[in-house]
């Protein structure tokens, strides 16, 4: 049994979906286990080849890799559509948003179910959760003020005012983050739920009377009478803040906006909007911005009011040593039901399991 891994490091990419600590747990595991790994996939996270030989990887130059016939392979990003794949016929392609047809079997990661059995898997959920840090940071880097309150024999310095605009995952870890920076911190999810896990953070619910609960913990399509109205009610609170984040997407659909173009060019000159759903299925299906119109993807752009609207492709990857870590330790897990050790000793892929299932596409 081959485990391949593929370098997949571009100027947005800097992540590698084993790390060396994994790859030794998982051949130390599994008897008849292989782990390949192309030259040079870990080192922009901070791991060298000789750390994934270390472990027992063999690692490969990149035509001996791209020749392979490996029954796994695991990746972060989909494959080029006509690019030949170091699978085995009987192959099983792992990865996100990974297409259909390319390999005997896909597994794409956003289709694992939403259950607390699923958690340890979820690298939507690991990889947001940074990314919502990661975006306070960035926010914060750009603006020409201080997040806390400071208080100097120069004067003082009143703390920065954040909005967060969907509290999922990474709204959850943005309002963490801002409120450590010590902002002070309001937020809005369509979900009334929500609510308590805002204040329970410290931050301040903004109440309005609007409500989109879905299904699977997401929030549902809201009609374009009720899209207006949420967009009128933001706008006072969009506009008198120095740092919003944005972080509501819809599987599947596009993002929906928050933040109008009007409401952009109304902010307040050199404050700051981190548009997180700009790079997802927006900027796969050429739809401009993302929650907001007026951002484009890995460009500053500025508002006519002098706002700085950003629209970061990758953020999870800005911390890619830890975001690897923590996609590796999902697939470590997903592996777990992938791979049956049978009476024999032999290894073989299986999707017996009810979640390998649900992420198989045809």
């Amino acid at each position: 049994m081959l485990i391949t891994i593929a370098s997949e490091i571009t100027a947005e990419e800097s992540r590698v979906a084993l790390t060396p600590d994994v790859t030794a747990k998982l051949l130390k595991k599994y008897q008849g286990l292989s782990i390949s790994i192309e030259a040079g996939a870990g080192l922009k996270s901070g791991f060298p080849d000789t750390q994934y030989e270390a472990a027992g990887a063999k690692v490969l130059k990149s035509k001996d890799w791209a020749a392979q016939k490996a029954n796994v392979y695991l990746r972060l990003t989909p494959p080029a559509a006509k690019a030949p794949l170091p699978l085995a016929k009987d192959g099983v392609l792992v990865g996100l948003n990974a297409p259909a047809g390319l390999a005997s079997t896909t597994l794409t990661l956003e289709k694992l179910p939403r259950t607390s059995r699923a958690q340890s898997m979820d690298v939507l959920s690991s990889q947001a959760n940074l990314a919502g840090y990661a975006a306070v940071l960035l926010a914060a880097g750009h603006l020409p003020k201080l997040m806390p309150m400071l208080m100097t024999a120069a004067g003082s310095a009143k703390p920065a005012q954040v909005l967060i605009l969907g509290v999922g995952v990474a709204g959850l870890q943005a309002i963490a983050t801002a409120k450590r920076l010590g902002a002070q911190v309001t937020a809005f999810d369509v979900r009334p739920e929500v609510a308590e896990q805002i204040t329970s953070l410290g931050a301040k619910p903004l109440q309005l009377d609007m409500s989109a609960a879905g299904e699977g913990g997401y929030a549902k399509k809201l009609n374009a009478e009720e899209t207006k109205a949420l967009q009128a009610a933001l706008t006072p609170a969009i506009q008198s803040a120095d740092i919003v984040i944005t972080t509501a997407q819809i599987p599947g659909a596009p993002a929906p906006v928050l933040v109008t173009a009007a409401a952009a060019n109304g902010m307040k000159p050199a404050s700051v909007l981190v548009d997180m759903a700009a790079a997802g299925y927006n900027r796969a299906n050429k739809i401009a911005g993302g929650n907001c119109p007026l951002t484009k993807v890995e460009e500053v752009v500025h508002s006519t009011s002098g706002a700085i609207l950003l629209a970061p492709a990758n953020l999870a990857s800005h911390l890619s040593a830890t975001a690897s870590q923590f996609w590796a330790t999902n697939m470590q897990n997903l592996l777990a039901l992938l791979l049956k050790q049978e009476e024999d000793k032999s290894l073989t892929p299986t999707l017996e399991d009810e979640l390998l299932q649900a992420m198989k596409v045809a």
